[in-house]
């Protein structure tokens, strides 16, 4: 099969594929074995920056022998602020999602999983999450401390 892409496709492809790597590497300080498929591709997609236009956006590690984003793809492209953006609107998410867990499960504390209903388990989740919801728009964490005399048994 053979797919063609114009330059300004090409140059979107990059952002994506820099996306792509982000998700599956950001927060692994060691190399993951199982996604060597997908960094061949990307490395294969790299390879043909210069027959597109886009040299100055990917440069070629002789060492590594391998291809990466370059320092002026990271001051252009649109795909970091996606990024921030996902990662901002994770954090959020799942920080409601698990204080509402917690909360729901300290206050209800089924001795097992089948003492509350599906649905109404959901329902009260909801609720809980809507409460973080509003207490984190109106105050962000500024209300958020820690129970220092819980610190020792953490640590």
């Amino acid at each position: 099969m053979k797919i063609n892409f114009t330059k300004s496709e090409y140059r979107t492809l990059l952002d994506v594929i820099y996306m792509a790597d982000w998700i599956l590497h950001a927060h692994n300080t060691e190399d993951r074995s199982d996604s060597g498929e997908y960094l061949n591709l990307f490395q294969k997609l790299m390879s043909h920056a210069k027959a597109m236009d886009c040299e100055d956006y990917v440069v070629f590690d002789e060492e590594q022998k391998k291809y990466s984003e370059s320092y002026l793809f990271e001051e252009e492209s649109p795909a970091l602020e996606y990024i921030d953006e996902f990662e901002n609107d994770s954090f959020w998410g799942e920080l409601i999602s698990r204080l509402a867990r917690r909360d729901v499960l300290a206050e209800y504390k089924p001795n097992n999983p089948g003492d509350i209903e599906t649905e109404e388990l959901f329902v009260i989740i909801s609720e809980a999450e809507d409460k973080w919801s509003k207490e984190f728009e109106a105050y962000d964490l500024s209300r958020i401390r820690l129970d220092n005399r819980q610190l020792d048994t953490i640590h």
